[in-house]
């Protein structure tokens, strides 16, 4: 197995495991959904892939469609807000963090507050804009049809 590969599915089992599982929320954009990569069948089977999961209650899937436009005028890329949850006392028990992957500069990490807090402004506009999870799960099932 290639180790992008592993590293997805590890990723998928902290998702979907029974105890605990990491709660998992993104905003996809309606151009990546649209975009064919692979067959239309491969297609069609992420697709349903994605809002049969989307199902799950740890799991929000929303998506942002074009006429909603481009919230705060720029489309930031792929980022990742980690947040490591809460101890017994309620405290945080480690600061949240942004992760950027990009094949020019690699992976990068943000730790400082004010870069924290810029990117979870993005993250509300772009949740504030987007449809809600059943209209997003509504969506995704139409155009998965659309690649038959």
């Amino acid at each position: 197995m290639r180790p992008e590969r592993a590293g997805v599915m590890k990723r998928q089992m902290i998702i979907k495991r029974k105890t605990e599982p990491v709660e998992f929320a993104v905003v996809l954009h309606e151009s990546a959904l649209r975009r064919a990569v692979g067959t239309r069948r491969m297609m069609v089977n992420q697709l349903r892939h994605l809002a049969d999961e989307s199902t799950r209650p740890n799991i929000t899937v929303r998506v942002l469609p074009f006429a909603a436009g481009i919230p705060m005028g720029l489309l930031p890329g792929t980022f990742v807000i980690l947040d490591f949850g809460q101890d017994g006392k309620g405290r945080r028990r480690e600061p949240s963090v942004v992760y950027l992957e990009s094949v020019l500069t690699g992976k990068i990490y943000l730790e400082r507050e004010h870069d924290v807090d810029r990117y979870r402004s993005v993250w509300a506009a772009f949740h504030n804009a987007s449809l809600n999870a059943a209209e997003s799960r509504v969506l995704i099932r139409k155009i998965a049809k659309e690649f038959l």
